[in-house]
């Protein structure tokens, strides 16, 4: 069972304990009541009865038949009104417990506010690159730390999704895409391999470099192939990272942690 599904059976146990022994509690009282006004009711309008003036009489009788019909359909109007009260109580119990998750997933992807509270560490500098890692590789982290800075990207795949419902997740997607296109756009200028559209025949020539074009299918005898276009690919046409300078070049920090000072909370 899912994280979801285990809230959503916990709020419906819940709702039927509660409310269930509130019924019941209501139910039994109201029996109690109109059966003590019968027993009280019933003596005065028998034929051994008092005599008693007529409206008084006519009075009792009315109110003997209306405490009779009640408690005929006193079972039926508590525990239908109660099912019907138990069933809003949960759909607004499980809409509370969206909307805070949905709040929590805002947080988590906001490229405002960091995705959850650090547990308190020691404060340490930074570990240098290994040395046998190239030195060109922090450009890999740079680009890790534009994707991070505009979209909040590591944050959102490193956050467990099956807490959250699919729209809340869709909401929350949108703006991590704005900002992981503007950091594409403004990093990376892309082109496609091939021009024509994907659904096209095309044909791949001899020569054909290996990695830029992936054959898939039934791939038999020399080029050249023909087939149909599933994905144009993409290549790199300029690349804009930011300066690389020799701290950087020590360092391996995709995103800085963020402490805001004098808060509370």
């Amino acid at each position: 069972m899912t994280n979801k599904g285990r809230i959503s059976f916990q709020l419906v146990l819940v709702c039927l304990v509660f409310n269930g022994a509130l019924l019941a509690a209501f139910f039994l009282a109201g029996r109690e009541v109109l059966t003590t006004v019968n027993a009280w009711v019933e003596p005065l309008i028998s034929a051994e009865g008092p005599e008693l003036p007529q409206q008084v009489r006519s009075g009792l009788e009315n109110l003997k038949a209306y405490t009779t019909l009640l408690e005929r359909y006193l079972a039926p109007a508590v525990f239908g009104v109660g099912g019907a009260a138990t069933f809003l109580l949960w759909i607004v119990a499980q809409g509370i417990a969206r909307r805070q998750a949905g709040k929590g997933l805002e947080s988590a992807v906001a490229p405002e506010k960091s995705l959850k509270k650090s547990e308190p560490a020691e404060m340490k500098a930074a570990d240098s690159l290994p040395a046998d890692v190239d030195p060109k590789s922090v450009g890999a982290v740079l680009m890790l730390s534009v994707f991070q800075r505009e979209g909040r990207l590591i944050d959102f795949l490193n956050e467990d999704l099956s807490l959250y419902e699919d729209a809340q997740i869709g909401a929350a997607v949108r703006s991590i895409h704005e900002g992981c296109r503007s950091a594409l756009g403004e990093t990376v200028e892309l082109e496609p391999i091939f021009k024509d559209e994907e659904g096209a025949s095309v044909t791949v020539s001899q020569g054909f470099d290996a990695a830029a074009v992936r054959l898939t299918g039934n791939v038999t005898g020399d080029p050249p192939f023909q087939g149909i276009l599933r994905h144009r690919g993409w290549r790199v046409r300029r690349l804009r990272l930011p300066q690389i300078t020799a701290h950087v070049e020590k360092e391996r920090i995709v995103a800085p942690a963020e402490v805001e000072v004098g808060a509370t909370d």
